[in-house]
C-alpha cells in the first residue's frame, strides 16, 4: 500500500469548508470552468477523475454525461467520504484513496479530467511522474478536460495567488511553492492535440480540452 505523504492528504482538514470558501473567493467561476466541457463527453465513457475533492463534479459527471464508469481518485480520505455521501455511493463510481499513483497498470480510460490538481505539484513531478502517468491510461482518441489557474497578466492576480499558496501552504502543506507551468508542460506532449479552451475570472483560470493521438507535436497549443 503506498504511503502518502502532508503533502498528498493535506487537504483532510479544509474538506469541510473547501468549497464554501472556493465560492467566498471565485464566486462560480471555479464550477463554471469545472463543468464547462460536460456536454463534449461521450457517452457512456469509461472516465478518470483525479483531485475531484468533495463529489460535486462528480454528480454532475454522472448526471449529465451518464459514464459506464467512473474512476474517482483523491488524496484526501475525507474528500473521498465526503464524494461518497454526495453521490449515495453510486454503482458507476470506483474511488480510491491516493495521487496518480493510485492509477495501476490495467486502468485504460476514454475520459480524463484534472479539475484544479495540477496547480498543487512541482513542474518536475508534474513532468516525470503525474503527466506521464495520466497520459499512459487515456485511450487513443481520449479526451483529457483540465481546469486550473493560468499564469497571472494583472497585479490583482499575482496577489491573490501568492495568498492562495501562502494559505495552502501553511494549511494544507501542498507541494508547489508557486504556480507551475502546467499548461506549458501539457502543450509538450507529443500525443496529446489541444481542442479548444474556455478562459473565465479575468483570464486567471483557463479550462481546456485536449485529445490524445497516436504520434505527432500539436502545431497549435491551447492558450
Amino acid at each position: 500500500m503506498a504511503a502518502f505523504t502532508p503533502v498528498d492528504t493535506g487537504f483532510d482538514g479544509i474538506a469541510p469548508f473547501y468549497d464554501a470558501l472556493s465560492r467566498l473567493v471565485f464566486g462560480n467561476s471555479l464550477r463554471k470552468a469545472q463543468v464547462y466541457w460536460l456536454g463534449s463527453v461521450p457517452q457512456k465513457a469509461d472516465i478518470l477523475v483525479l483531485g475531484g475533492g468533495s463529489g460535486w463534479l462528480l454528480s454532475r459527471i454522472l448526471a449529465v454525461c451518464d459514464p459506464r464508469s467512473v474512476l474517482y481518485i483523491d488524496a484526501s480520505p475525507v474528500m473521498i467520504s465526503l464524494a461518497k455521501k454526495e453521490v449515495k455511493n453510486d454503482s458507476r463510481v470506483i474511488f480510491r484513496v491516493g495521487t496518480e499513483t493510485a492509477i495501476w497498470p490495467g486502468d485504460g480510460v476514454d475520459v480524463l479530467f484534472t479539475p484544479f490538481v495540477l496547480d498543487l505539484f512541482t513542474e518536475e513531478r508534474l513532468q516525470t511522474q503525474l503527466l506521464p502517468r495520466l497520459l499512459d491510461c487515456l485511450h487513443r482518441d481520449g479526451y483529457w478536460f483540465c481546469c486550473d489557474f493560468d499564469q497571472p497578466v494583472y497585479g490583482w492576480q499575482r496577489l491573490l495567488l501568492w495568498a492562495q499558496y501562502r494559505f495552502f501552504r501553511t494549511l494544507s502543506h501542498i507541494e508547489a511553492h508557486r504556480l507551475p507551468h502546467w499548461l506549458t508542460l501539457l502543450n509538450s506532449l507529443p500525443s496529446l492535440r489541444p481542442v479548444e479552451s474556455k478562459a473565465f475570472f479575468g483570464k486567471m483560470i483557463l479550462s481546456g480540452c485536449w485529445q490524445k493521438t497516436a504520434v505527432g507535436r500539436p502545431e497549435q497549443a491551447v492558450r
